[in-house]
């Protein structure tokens, strides 16, 4: 009996001791360590698609081929291993006050985590046309309605603007900061930026612009002749092609053009005039238009095309190609993007390598730096960043309801 209550204390103490030491593996330390690497994880995915992003507007600035690549979601599987193992000293059976006095227990915990993911290059991806084509309208409607900035927006999206009342569009694909822009350049860029400076005090907005008037649309009205002589022939012999025959024989009749001589009766008056004066008019068809708009009167100021995601790469390239590290190029009182040769005091987003140099890009003006003009970097990331993003989803492909003209 003694020596049974010996045994057991000192296996007692063994389980004492090894619940203490793996007493930290609960719910909360459990918590803690998903939390932590979902951050982390998700951290990696940031940086990762930011850097793909920097290093494509550089080799857009010295005019090298952009090249993108699929990036999946991160996932950790993290596995816990505990390992115990219990030395027995001798009974010392003439020192009972002490009978285990050389035994110990030990128990280890290991934890693993391993990251899995894929990349793939784009080319290899039935969604390459997400980053050739150029982004719906209704992408940037919708970073409109959310508030996003304006000169970010209007500069990033809109590839070709088209004034109200001309007829040709003007191109922004980064010549207009060049040392010597054209004089045309030069005029709409100002003409540009007064319809931004508009947009960001509320004056403008952005949406689907109403449809031209009749006249705009090269209307004709019809004519019985015209549709005898394009479908069938104008000679009086020539057989009605496929089209009138099908018409035909849907209806039980023929289709004869003729002269109509008759006189509108007197009780036909009292229907309404439009019931016979209104024409059937043949009109240029149209598509539906994008652009700016006077938000109180809602007069079209300008008609506009947006731009790829990769002609946005390319036209940020352009702006770093105009400036310099120290002189960057300001597009309508913003710089765009921004790059730095050493850290210094800044606080940055992103650390890339190109052609052999180390470059940073930082997400906002240096803390301080409040003379002149603002550094909308982060924004600009901010933005690339979702809109490549959503260039891998299919809803960003798939094409907008068809709208009624």
């Amino acid at each position: 009996m003694m020596f049974k209550a010996i045994a057991g204390a000192a296996l007692g103490a063994l389980s004492l001791s090894g619940c203490a030491m793996v007493g930290d593996i609960g719910a909360n330390g459990l918590a803690e360590n998903i939390e932590g690497n979902a951050a982390t994880l998700n951290e990696a995915h940031t940086r990762a698609m930011t850097a793909i992003i920097a290093v494509n507007v550089m080799r857009a600035r010295d005019r090298w081929p952009t090249n993108y690549t699929t990036l999946s979601g991160i996932k950790s599987n993290p596995s816990l291993q505990l390992n115990g193992s219990t030395t027995l000293g001798p009974l010392g059976l003439g020192n009972a006050p002490m009978p285990f006095a050389n035994t110990s227990a030990t128990i280890a915990r290991n934890e693993t985590a391993n990251a899995e993911y894929s990349v793939n290059p784009f080319s290899n991806n039935d969604k390459t046309q997400g980053l050739l084509k150029p982004i719906q309208p209704e992408q940037l409607e919708n970073y409109w309605l959310a508030g996003w900035p304006r000169e970010t927006l209007m500069w990033l999206f809109v590839d070709a603007v088209t004034f109200a009342g001309e007829s040709k569009p003007w191109y922004i694909d980064g010549d207009e900061f060049s040392d010597a822009p054209s004089l045309t350049d030069a005029s709409n860029t100002r003409r540009y930026v007064e319809i931004i400076d508009r947009a960001k005090g509320g004056d403008i907005d952005f949406g689907l612009l109403p449809d031209p008037s009749l006249d705009e649309r090269n209307c004709r009205p019809y004519d019985p002749v015209y549709l005898r002589e394009t479908l069938g022939g104008s000679a009086a012999d020539t057989p009605m092609n496929d089209t009138v025959r099908a018409v035909e024989a849907l209806t039980g009749r023929q289709l004869v053009l003729a002269e109509d001589t008759r006189q509108a009766r007197a009780d036909e008056m009292q229907i309404a005039p439009d019931r016979f004066n209104r024409r059937l008019l043949l009109c240029d068809e149209i598509e539906a238009r994008w652009g700016f708009m006077d938000a109180r009167t809602g007069e079209p100021l300008a008609a506009i095309r947006t731009r790829s995601f990769d002609d946005m790469i390319y036209f940020l390239g352009e702006t770093l190609r105009s400036g310099t590290e120290t002189d960057p190029t300001v597009a309508g009182g913003v710089i765009l993007f921004q790059t730095y040769s050493d850290r210094a005091d800044r606080s940055f987003a992103v650390r890339v390598e190109h052609a052999g140099r180390v470059y940073f890009i930082a997400p906002q003006t240096p803390a301080g730096d409040i003379a002149g003009p603002r550094d909308v970097t982060g924004n600009v990331l901010s933005l690339l960043n979702q809109l490549y993003l959503l260039a891998q989803s299919d809803e960003f492909l798939r094409a907008p309801e068809a709208r009624l003209r």
